[in-house]
């Protein structure tokens, strides 16, 4: 953080009771702000969808943004003023069929069968890596900020969110010789080749908590990292690995088998 926020910060609030956190709100615009913060899930990921160049201050968004408690926003803010935040960059994954943009991730995509227990098959790899081709009722691909999502569901493990690195896990695998995988994540580029290889039921394609639609058979689905959210950590920000009460994070899908 730099130097020059410490002492008057103008703030933007947005998302989840803002109005009652207006007194706290000094800038109308985020991009005019000096921190942005964010109340709730809905918000960050919206503020993911669309762009935002000021550092956000997520507030109770989930653990996997180190997130803050509502009622320690004061306290919060208070450590932006006095230069005790550190900035970490998440990144955020642009997901195309036929090079045409689906949405921006910045917790997980995945792709699931829209009818339980209708398996297709599933082709992945990485720019420098073939890594399966298996059945299963979809998969799912969790930056290291949404591994303490639906992904842990799966049983994938829980990564610090700065780490620059993806969980790739089947959702109900009929067989592969792995059920999980890590990889890379770089500043920019590719990190997932994808196509379903054989459809026994539609494939949809879930970009977060927003439903992107059918993916037919045989579409080359590219999931590259095109831009990254800066956020704040304060000492008010709750570790990544302590749920507050073990539930799957909002906008989580149900289960499908």
């Amino acid at each position: 953080m730099s130097d020059d926020l410490a002492g008057a910060v103008r703030v933007h609030v947005t998302g989840e009771s803002a109005e009652a956190l207006a007194d706290a709100a000094t800038v109308a615009d985020c991009d005019a702000a000096d921190v942005v913060v964010a109340v709730g899930e809905s918000a960050l990921l919206e503020l993911a969808r669309k762009g935002c160049s000021t550092p956000i201050l997520p507030v109770e968004a989930g653990t996997g943004v180190r997130s803050v408690p509502r009622e320690r926003i004061d306290a919060a803010l208070d450590s932006v003023r006095n230069g005790r935040a550190s900035e970490f960059e998440l990144p955020i994954l642009g997901v195309e069929t036929d090079g045409k943009l689906r949405g921006r991730a910045l917790f997980d995509v995945m792709l699931v069968t829209e009818e339980a227990a209708h398996i297709s098959e599933f082709e992945l790899e990485t720019p420098s890596d073939r890594i399966a081709q298996f059945r299963a009722d979809g998969f799912v691909l969790a930056t290291a900020a949404g591994t303490s999502g639906y992904a842990r569901r799966l049983d994938a493990p829980v990564f610090a969110p700065e780490t620059r690195a993806a969980a790739v896990v089947p959702v109900a695998a009929f067989a592969t010789s792995l059920d999980q995988w890590v990889v890379p994540v770089p500043d920019h580029g590719t990190v997932l080749l994808a196509q379903v290889a054989r459809e026994e039921a539609g494939v949809t394609l879930l970009v977060d908590d927003r439903d992107a639609g059918r993916v037919p058979p045989l579409t080359p689905i590219t999931i590259d990292v095109v831009d990254a959210l800066r956020t704040y950590r304060v000492p008010e920000s709750q570790s990544c690995f302590q749920p507050v009460d073990g539930s799957p994070r909002e906008g989580s899908p149900v289960e499908t088998s």
